[in-house]
């Protein structure tokens, strides 16, 4: 399996060579951009027992979510690449056929239980091991990258929330996104308390890495790697 999983994208040349390293430097290659996350969304009142909130599509910021998904797009294409926007959204039987097309399957930011609802709509979550495992690059970027590990609730989770805290797992290891000593939210301190906290209900055997941004957990097989600029802890 490979994977790069970014806190804040490929934005530093030691990224970009991680990346030309799992591509073996090859640029004619097909590549899948899962636009989901990124979704304008605004939280409305929910109805529904359980939930304070619920999400809606806004669709006055839908124009400008299109642009960026172009010029998204553009930045691969004009490297080379073949490039295909996919929102899980879409038909399944669609995005299944669409995805085992590709060589590289980028997941950007946004919401991830957004973006892990989807997963599970789309029936994606039953068949993209298979994918990686066949051969696709797996790239995520913050909420694409917690949708690769086996708990993202770290920061948020309580006990007493519907919401799914459950990632895909295509790895062992869990991630604190946007990792910022200072912040109240993704201190160390901060991090190891909420990862005790979340112990006394669920069983939580992973390591956790601290990602700042710029910073990246590399996968090629068994091989893992935290790279990037800064220094690298693990908790």
């Amino acid at each position: 399996m490979k994977l790069l999983l970014t806190s804040s994208g490929i934005d530093n040349p030691e990224l970009e060579q991680a990346f030309s390293d799992l591509t073996n430097g090859k640029t004619d290659l097909r590549v899948a951009l899962i636009s989901t996350a990124a979704d304008p969304i605004d939280w409305i009142k929910s109805e529904l027992p359980g939930y304070d909130v619920v999400p809606k599509i806004s669709e006055g910021r839908l124009e400008k979510n299109q642009v960026w998904q172009e010029t998204w797009k553009r930045g691969y294409e004009d490297k080379g690449y073949n490039v295909t926007i996919v929102d899980l959204k879409k038909d399944p039987d669609w995005i299944k056929e669409e995805l085992s097309k590709v060589d590289i399957i980028d997941f950007c930011g946004g919401n991830t239980n957004w973006l892990r609802e989807w997963a599970r709509v789309s029936k994606l979550d039953t068949y993209l091991t298979d994918l990686i495992e066949k051969g696709a690059i797996y790239i995520g970027t913050s909420a694409g990258f917690c949708l690769a590990v086996p708990s993202f609730g770290l920061g948020w989770w309580k006990p007493e929330w519907k919401e799914t805290h459950a990632g895909l797992g295509l790895v062992d290891f869990c991630v604190a996104v946007h990792q910022k000593e200072g912040d109240e939210r993704t201190s160390e301190h901060k991090i190891i308390e909420n990862r005790e906290k979340i112990r006394k209900f669920i069983d939580f055997p992973w390591k956790v890495y601290l990602l700042k941004d710029g910073q990246a957990i590399k996968v090629d097989g068994d091989k893992i790697e935290h790279i990037g600029p800064g220094d690298k802890r693990v908790v």
